[in-house]
């Protein structure tokens, strides 16, 4: 009975002490206060972006697939900053993705991005946007 209390009590601080070490790796602070290491950051393009993509037959693997996304309506503030587009299905599973810059040009304010490996249409999703 002895042996099963103090095996009760040192399983209960073991637990504690690694909620305790989790909750100071997040930022708890004496005053209740919750953070996870983020900081605001600042857009280059406040009213957000558009994009579309073609399809094409792929002749070996029998199916639709996405080869290049073109991002539309960015911001001229974004002009030579890293770009990205990532295609998902619903499950946020990524299937493909490509990056480049945004070119630095005034009157650009559309990129086309070549996927580093076709993603299937029939699966994808959703498409997801980082720029900077």
């Amino acid at each position: 009975m002895i042996k099963r209390v103090t095996l009760s009590i040192a399983a209960g601080l073991i637990v504690f002490g690694g909620v305790y070490a989790m909750a100071s790796s997040m930022g708890v602070t004496s005053t209740g206060q919750v953070g996870a290491g983020s900081s605001s950051v600042s857009a280059c393009d406040g009213d957000g972006v558009s994009t579309t993509y073609t399809t094409a037959w792929d002749t070996t693997d029998k199916r639709f697939e996405i080869s290049s996304v073109t991002v539309s309506g960015i911001a001229n503030t974004c002009d030579t900053l890293p770009i990205a587009v990532s295609l998902t299905d619903g499950s946020d599973v990524q299937l493909g993705s490509g990056s480049g810059t945004v070119p630095d040009d005034a009157d650009a304010t559309s990129h086309t991005l070549t996927l580093a490996s076709p993603a299937p249409a029939s699966t994808t999703a959703k498409v997801h946007v980082v720029i900077g």
